[in-house]
């Protein structure tokens, strides 16, 4: 019989990539988007002007408890992990320790330097002089793309998590199959509100990535306390976390919660 999962998938995937909301949930989305495994479950957003509507399924169930389910979850189990080990921790270390090494390098100790993203000039003009010039323009050119995509993902991942959120608060009143217009509404309003916020000033990255990174501490922080309880309660027994990734999880509820406790007795 074909597994049908729906809490497992978010709890068992919660666990797996170490308690990082956002990857979470692109993580997920990006499974239920391409259908693979318990995926192909859900149903997926299309465009409110071209795609086909598709019936979301937004609340999930678990699947039977049998031998064979049991066997294709293990099967699951396993090739997410290892998909989740080569993109999040080899890529992800490898391109931030290449980035940090690049601009210890090039940007540090130099006098020129101002607050924010500045280094990413000195280090294109440094890479311009240093070899040819058009390869500090494509080192220019990455970065954008690099930013850019990342803000997509996260205007995506934010908008899916209120959309869902909303929907599973009320699900009466919003119907779930109006889960992708209740989507671009989220999207678009965050445009919106980033225009705004850009519009009045608020230009400085840097005081905008201090602000983005106290509000995730605090997000972390009740996040874990949530994802402990969801992993250890609400589970079947067979397919709860081990200890090893508890461990984890109580030390990012420790950090984040005594990170955000010093954050507030500074403010206050």
């Amino acid at each position: 019989s074909a597994i049908h999962c729906g809490d497992e998938l978010n709890a068992d995937m919660s666990s797996s990539f170490g308690g990082i909301p956002r990857s979470l949930e692109r993580g997920g989305c990006h499974i239920k988007e391409k259908g693979y495994g318990m995926g192909k479950h859900f149903g997926k957003l299309t465009s409110i002007l071209t795609g086909k509507k598709e019936k979301i399924e937004i609340f999930g169930r678990p699947f039977s408890d049998t031998t064979e389910n049991r066997k294709l979850y293990k099967i699951w189990w396993k090739r997410i992990n290892i998909e989740h080990f080569a993109i999040f921790w080899l890529t992800g270390l490898l391109t931030i320790l290449s980035l940090a090494l690049l601009a210890f390098t090039t940007a540090y100790g130099k006098n020129n330097l101002n607050e924010g993203i500045s280094f990413i000039f000195v280090e294109s003009s440094l890479i311009s002089q240093n070899f040819m010039p058009f390869l500090g323009i494509s080192f220019l050119v990455v970065c954008t793309l690099f930013l850019f995509s990342t803000q997509f993902s996260v205007l995506d991942a934010t908008s899916r998590i209120m959309s869902e959120n909303l929907v599973i608060f009320s699900p009466k009143k919003f119907n779930p199959q109006k889960l992708r217009i209740y989507y671009y509404i989220f999207l678009w309003v965050q445009i919106l509100m980033g225009i705004v916020i850009f519009s009045l000033g608020m230009t400085e990255p840097f005081k905008l990535v201090v602000t983005g990174a106290i509000l995730n501490a605090f997000a972390m922080f009740f996040y874990s306390g949530f994802l402990l309880w969801l992993n250890n309660t609400k589970l079947n027994k067979t397919l709860r976390p081990s200890l090893i990734r508890n461990v984890f999880v109580v030390c990012a509820f420790i950090f984040y919660g005594v990170f955000s406790f010093i954050t507030i007795t500074k403010i206050l």
